[in-house]
């Protein structure tokens, strides 16, 4: 099983970096991206009266879209469209029948980005989880007049009432190419066609460009507002952190994304300790492996966190905000009213 998990690793990091350049993966990428491409629409039935806000993103991993959908279901909400039921992604996990997600919830049986959706969402959305999308949609449907879908791009054969492409403001398209040659998803014209609208996720350190998007369409704005780590019932800024000796955990596809995060505001973790993406860990090896590690604190994405829970580790969780701009919170009130 360690071994499994480690050639996991790999490949993702190989994705990430783009190391595998030669003839035969960029035959493979093509190859890839023409099969992708016709994909991109998830055959998927919903109630007819249940409007579908689908959120995706443009790599494998690490472009945002699980807190924009967040950050969409919770506008939703808030503006009155109704009951909004969230549908998450339960990768690697064993929900069995379809079931709202509880913030206590077994992380093994909802899987990490379900239980960060509703501890994030608490009091105003619920979270569906199953272990197929179908099943959850025709779940939700039956509690919602708005479902919010985490990682679909666009439903086939009735689109979506709007589609988001989510987009990372420091590498909007990854590394530009396809599996196995690279990390992004799908050719880029082809992932702004299945969409309505492509909205960049950007913070305060962000360069305020935005990338060239085919035929002249414009983007919309997600600004995200880091404000350092929550350890307990305190928040820890960033000077604070940045003085301390940290370590990371990760449990995500991208984690050179939250290195260079941290390494933008001075905090340098003295180690990261990888994990498979949305892979559960028992808290005794996590507990062993990062107590004989000597930092003073470990940091970890709201996601990673939640796969420490169990282990007995001084451990914060990265803290931000999402806000959506103006013309991106039009556009959600106008498809779905």
């Amino acid at each position: 099983m360690a071994s499994l998990e480690e050639a996991r690793l790999r490949v993702a990091r190989g994705l990430e970096a783009g190391e595998w350049d030669g003839f035969a993966s960029r035959f493979l990428s093509m190859g890839w991206s023409a099969v992708a491409s016709r994909g991109l629409a998830r055959p998927l039935v919903y109630a007819q009266g249940v409007r579908v806000v689908a959120v995706g993103g443009s790599t494998l991993g690490g472009s945002g879209k699980t807190p924009l959908a967040i950050a969409c279901a919770r506008e939703l909400a808030k503006g009155g469209a109704g009951r909004v039921v969230y549908v998450a992604h339960g990768y690697r996990a064993k929900p069995g029948s379809p079931r709202i997600v509880q913030v206590d919830d077994d992380l093994a049986c909802v899987g990490d980005e379900a239980l960060v959706a509703a501890r994030a969402l608490e009091g105003s959305v619920a979270v569906v989880v199953a272990g197929t999308r179908q099943a959850a949609l025709d779940y939700a449907s039956a509690r919602a007049d708005v479902i919010v879908v985490d990682g679909v791009l666009q439903t086939a054969p009735r689109r979506a009432s709007l589609a988001l492409l989510a987009l990372d403001a420091f590498s909007p398209w990854g590394t530009g190419y396809a599996p196995p040659r690279g990390d992004l998803r799908a050719p880029a014209s082809d992932l702004l066609a299945a969409v309505d609208r492509a909205v960049l996720l950007r913070d305060e350190l962000s360069t305020p460009a935005v990338p060239r998007l085919a035929g002249g369409r414009g983007v919309d704005i997600a600004e995200v507002v880091a404000h350092g780590a929550r350890f307990g019932d305190r928040r820890l800024a960033w000077p604070e952190l940045a003085a301390m000796r940290v370590g990371l955990f990760v449990a995500l596809a991208r984690p050179s994304r939250i290195v260079a995060s941290l390494a933008r505001r001075a905090v340098a973790p003295a180690v990261v300790i990888e994990s498979s993406d949305h892979a559960p860990v028992s808290s005794w090896s996590l507990s062993r492996r990062l107590a004989s590690v000597p930092v003073d604190l470990w940091l970890a994405t709201a996601k990673c966190a939640t796969h420490l829970e169990g282990a007995d580790i001084p451990h914060a969780t990265l803290d931000h905000d999402v806000f959506l701009d103006e013309s991106l919170v039009r556009a959600l009130r106008a498809s779905t009213a």
